[in-house]
């Protein structure tokens, strides 16, 4: 009752002390470290770190060169494993080749079929059958059907090789062979003879393709369209590594202007979108001149002549359906080719209608070179067709498979494409293939998908030690793999250009290293390098780097069709560290519950915690494929009955044969068991307003509270809320708030690192796990309005909350607008006068990046402290003041609200769901999230200059995820923890515990009396319910006392009481502190709320309220605790 009375006497005070204009500090941000400490314990930081502070650890040396070779040779079998599968399907099918059939019994690809979901193959197929599919346009009489034999072998490649993804075999004919059996689109137009895969099998040489278009009048209409068509299907049969100009003729030849007229360019998806533009761009006019378009191309071959292009395959595609108005194109031919050496091939395309007899032969002439002589080499002759009628789209089937088949290696090594992303699993894979040969002729390719991040499993689930990563190029200094190139495995990523390893290994001399590992050498070399670390989430977040002494250890893959090699960048003398504790006592069964409540038995009782089906009765356990001896045993396989119940039987020593964990996860299933406990007594009763209780750690352990199932491929570790963990790890982690997809309703986030502390000193900077949990929003509001009476004065003062990279923890705009959270809001969308004054005393300042692929410069920001002011700033002139919250990441800032605001608040427009990588900056100081465009050389592939510009961390990955409905499981339980919110009388007391909202709109806008609620009745204070009004509590739900005017009376007459003892309290109050100033001064400052432990006297300026007591407000029953936390970090 005391601390009641303490309230009120301090609001009344604070009516009669004037703010003076002078503007000292107000504020001081160590009572919200305290209180950010306290949920932090609350939540088990301090317990479960003490326990791994007893732990003993092994500190091992690792050995790079070891490691690099062993990484390799795991990844050279892989390879010569797919090689083997391909080999047994291309020598199957050259042996039953003469046996192929018209008659055709097998599933068609572009019809429904009877197929079931296959999560390794991430569709609906059939591993019964295989399915064909041909172009439209192929006429059926061309087409032969593989037998049984065929579907034979390829279901024993998918169980003898478990990385295979689709199988599939592709003809001259067109005819396309796919196992499993699946449903395809774009049917009628697909033909792999146009794809990469097809192509690239054709010849081992990179091409350099010009293609010579004619615009005359002759063409307009169906004919140029036709033209077009072909011309794009050209450029998309090429591979980064080909070049390609385009040459459009009339009388006159035209190109694309800048760098485009003058040489070839490599095959990205921005010279394509150029090229095809252009080719879009030109009317059908004048007549055709075949010398004038000749002379462009040549020019072309002979910019680029040098000897490195000479290993070139050089090509002219020439499409015309109009008689040569020019001079003679065979004398043109001859002259410009005998400087070539003879060595580019022209294949000729005469079309329509209205060519004669001697333009047809002049083209068969151009194509077989007949002036050309062989003393300057040997002439290659290339095709000629006369396609009469465009409409059948032969024009494009003639043009697309340009390549000489006769030239064909005819070899058993396989051709790899470079990474692209796959239709179905929407991950980055890599195809291999073999061609098949008929009596000495090319007739086909057999192919077969391999996920690329499976292919590299070791890399991807690499530990770490103190720092490490591998990158992987092939001979070509093209990079296959490296952590600054999108993840292989993100769902959400673009196929990728700037592939060039220098993009990314920017070290002075790491030019040595890349120049070995082009020769397929072993070897090793210090170097002083800049690492680059994710602080979270790219776009906003940003990247740290720091300088590091990192060896670079690398070594060949050696298999068939690999020219790659492989590098292992390593800080020096790293190191891993692992519990030494291996004989900890098993677990008892019951003590190890799978999340999978589908497999397995959870211990009742089952309860609705906010939308989720849940135990309260234990945590559960998931295990991420960094958890396994083999990640991809477990990734994209289904898991069953009988594998849970391994995990568990192993765990409680029922059976001994491991079924494939590592032996540090299970020491981590171990030693974080007692957290459980922990959370359900202590926890519980402490900390009510806390929504879930989660730990994960390094080795793949997920521990929840309460126990609930989360989707099968969350992965905490490529999580943001992690990765800002990790990035800062020794502080508390406070997130910007965020939508709950699970109920709860504007949360925020509290994450703290757990240390490799150990016996061992030098380890205190490893990470073990990750603690955390969510609170509501306004939880935290009413902490601050609490501990800071000033917050609560909303018509003279705001108080905010940013964290480092200036992100709004805490805002007004957040508890005013009852609709839900779209994305994060940066300070400067929302206040312009603070962020120019910050920006401008360099406190919050930008940071750049480079954007590789995208040709971006990429800004964050970072606010951070000068060291003459660690403990804040005051900024008299604009009338806020600054300080730091000690031990986390995040600022609270004290505004003097104005009434009439600078008209230009933010710096921006952007829209809070805008992408920062779509907002372009402005040219004033202060700005939103955006970047700015670098100079990029398109025709070269290249940056102008990389000087100054350090590459940016990619996107962290999204996996394709899939939730199990729970409604039906939810329907009917009870909350997992009584809330009594109808108990809770005011705003403060409802948002102690996690389950309540404090309601004071309907579902029309209109303000009700504020009451709570059940969250699910008004997760944002605005009810979603038509229901909107205070519910009954304990004994009021059993109707009226009998005596209603006595009641009337009593509690008239305790107001009375109440008012005339607070009058007294104020007015002792009112002259104690006139004499405590009187003998001390004024210093006209607020009233500072800075709480004392120990003064507590009835006078004293702020109310100490206990955030991790569970208090017994009213005599109707236990309050409630715990709620829930959405482990699904926002969507940015």
């Amino acid at each position: 009752m005391i601390k009641c009375v303490n309230l009120v006497v301090i609001l009344v005070l604070g009516t009669f002390e004037p703010v003076k204009e002078t503007y000292g500090q107000k504020i001081s941000g160590d009572i919200l470290a305290n209180e950010l400490n306290r949920v932090a314990d609350a939540v088990g930081r301090s317990f479960i770190q003490e326990i791994y502070n007893k732990m003993h650890y092994n500190d091992q040396q690792r050995d790079g060169q070891r490691l690099s070779q062993d990484i390799s040779k795991k990844i050279a079998q892989r390879m010569e494993n797919i090689k083997t599968s391909l080999n047994d399907l291309k020598r199957t099918m050259e042996d039953t080749y003469d046996q192929m059939t018209s008659s055709n019994t097998h599933q068609d690809c572009c019809v429904d079929g009877t197929y079931q979901k296959n999560l390794h193959f991430r569709t609906r197929v059939s591993l019964d059958n295989f399915c064909y599919n041909k172009p439209s346009y192929v006429e059926n009489a061309q087409i032969k059907y593989p037998t049984v034999d065929i579907l034979t072998t390829m279901k024993d490649n998918h169980q003898n090789n478990k990385n295979l993804q689709f199988q599939y075999i592709a003809f001259t004919s067109g005819l396309f062979i796919n196992y499993p059996s699946t449903k395809l689109t774009d049917c009628s137009t697909f033909d792999p003879r146009f794809r990469p895969f097809f192509v690239s099998s054709t010849t081992s040489n990179p091409r350099d393709v010009v293609l010579v278009l004619d615009i005359s009048a002759s063409m307009m209409g169906d004919k140029l369209s036709e033209t077009r068509d072909a011309a794009i299907t050209v450029m998309e049969t090429l591979s980064v590594q080909d070049r390609i100009a385009i040459v459009l003729f009339n009388n006159v030849a035209s190109s694309p202007n800048g760098c485009y007229n003058e040489q070839l360019v490599p095959v990205t998806r921005t010279t394509k979108d150029v090229l095809e533009k252009f080719i879009n761009s030109k009317g059908a006019d004048g007549g055709s001149n075949y010398e004038v378009g000749l002379r462009k191309a040549f020019e072309y071959f002979k910019t680029n002549s040098s000897e490195e292009n000479a290993a070139r395959d050089s090509i002219i595609l020439f499409v015309t359906d109009g008689n040569n108005i020019g001079g003679n194109p065979l004398e043109v031919i001859k002259n410009e080719n005998h400087r070539l050496q003879n060595r580019v091939v022209i294949n000729t395309y005469g079309i329509g209608n209205s060519l004669s007899s001697q333009a047809k032969e002049l083209l068969l002439n151009m194509s077989k070179q007949t002036l050309n002589e062989d003393s300057y080499g040997y002439v290659i002759s290339g095709k000629s067709y006369i396609i009469t009628d465009v409409m059948t789209s032969s024009l494009r089937g003639a043009m697309g498979t340009y390549y000489d088949y006769s030239s064909v290696s005819i070899s058993q090594t396989p051709t790899y494409t470079q990474p692209y992303k796959d239709f179905f699993s929407k991950e980055f894979v890599v195809t291999g293939c073999v061609p098949i040969v008929h009596r000495g002729a090319f007739v086909g390719v057999a192919c077969a998908d391999v996920l690329l991040s499976e292919l590299v499993t070791e890399i991807i689930y690499l530990q770490q030690g103190e720092f490490s990563y591998v990158f992987i190029i092939d001979g070509e200094e093209r990079t296959l793999i490296h952590p600054l190139l999108p993840d292989p495995r993100d769902v959400n990523a673009t196929e990728y250009d700037v592939n060039n390893i220098f993009n990314f290994e920017t070290s002075g001399d790491v030019h040595v290293v890349i120049d070995s590992m082009k020769r397929a050498e072993t070897g090793q070399k210090t170097l002083l390098t800049t690492i680059f670390e994710t602080r979270g989430d790219r776009l906003f977040d940003g990247d740290s780097k720091r300088e590091l002494d990192a060896v670079y250890y690398w070594a060949p893959i050696v298999a068939s069709g690999s020219n790659f090699s492989l590098c292992l960048v390593m800080s020096k003398n790293n190191s891993l560290t692992t519990l030494a504790d291996r004989s900890r006592p098993s677990v008892q069964s019951n003590d190890f519950v799978y999340h999978r409540w589908d497999l397995t038995t959870w211990p009742q009782p089952f309860c609705r915690h906010f939308s989720r089906y849940a135990t309260k009765a234990k945590t559960t356990i998931k295990l991420t494929p960094d958890a396994f001896l083999d990640p991809y045993e477990y990734t994209y396989v289904e898991e069953t009955e009988t594998r849970v119940k391994q995990y568990t039987d192993y765990l409680s020593g029922t059976i001994t044969t491991n079924p494939g964990l590592k032996v540090d996860a299970i020491n981590s299933i171990r030693v974080t068991y007692p957290i459980e406990d922990f959370w359900k007594t202590i926890s519980y009763q402490d900390a009510p307003y806390l929504v879930w209780r989660y730990i994960m750690t390094e080795d793949g352990v997920q521990r929840i509270y309460p126990g609930i199932r989360l989707t099968n491929d969350y992965d905490h570790k490529i999580r943001p809320w992690y990765r800002r963990t990790v990035a800062q790890k020794l502080i508390n982690v406070v997130s910007a708030p965020y939508e709950d997809s699970w109920g709860s309703g504007k949360v925020i986030s509290l994450t703290r690192a757990i240390l490799k502390s150990g016996t061992n000193p030098g380890m205190r900077s490893k990470i073990e796990a990750v603690i955390g949990t969510d609170f509501s929003i306004y939880h935290f509001n009413q902490i601050l309005k609490d501990r800071y009476p000033i917050c609560a004065n909303k018509t003279s003062y705001s108080c905010i909350v940013i964290d480092n990279s200036g992100f709004l923890v805490m805002h007004p705009s957040y508890i005013e607008t009852p609709y839900p959270l779209e994305n994060r809001f940066h300070i400067t969308n929302k206040e312009g006068r603070i962020s120019r004054s910050l920006i401008s005393s360099g406190i919050m300042y930008r940071q750049p990046c480079r954007d590789t692929e995208n040709k971006k410069e990429q800004f964050t920001y970072r606010v951070r402290l000068p060291q003459s002011q660690l403990n804040g700033v005051v900024y008299t002139d604009e009338k806020y003041e600054i300080r730091p919250v000690t031990g986390s990441n995040v600022f609270l800032i004290l505004k003097e609200v104005r009434h009439i605001e600078d008209s230009a608040a933010a710096c921006c427009s952007m829209q809070s769901s805008s992408s920062p990588s779509s907002q372009q900056c402005g040219e004033g100081t202060c700005t939103c999230l955006c970047y700015k465009g670098l100079d990029f050389n398109e025709c070269e592939n290249k940056y102008e200059s990389m000087e100054g510009k350090d590459p940016c961390n990619p996107n962290l990955p999204t996996l394709e995820s899939v939730s199990t409905p729970e409604e039906d499981k939810t329907r009917n339980l009870e909350t997992c923890f009584p809330t009594n919110c109808p108990c809770r009388k005011t705003e403060s007391e409802c948002f102690r515990t996690s389950g309540c909202s404090w309601c004071t709109s309907s579902m029309k806008g209109t303000l009700v009396k504020g009451f709570c609620d059940l969250k699910e009745t008004c997760p944002s204070k605005h009810c979603v319910k038509k229901e909107c009004s205070s519910k009954c509590c304990g004994s009021d739900c059993m109707g009226p006392p009998e005596s209603k005017g006595q009641t009337v009376v009593y509690v008239g007459s305790s107001a009375g009481g109440i008012v005339f003892i607070i009058i007294i309290i104020v007015i002792v109050c009112f002259i104690v502190r006139h004499k405590r100033r009187q003998e001390h001064g004024n210093d006209g400052t607020y009233i500072e709320p800075t709480h004392v432990q120990g003064n507590k006297s009835v006078c004293s300026s702020s109310e100490s309220v206990d955030y991790q007591s569970s208090h017994n407000f009213y005599v109707t029953g236990q309050l409630s605790e715990t709620s829930e936390e959405n482990l699904s970090e926002p969507e940015n």
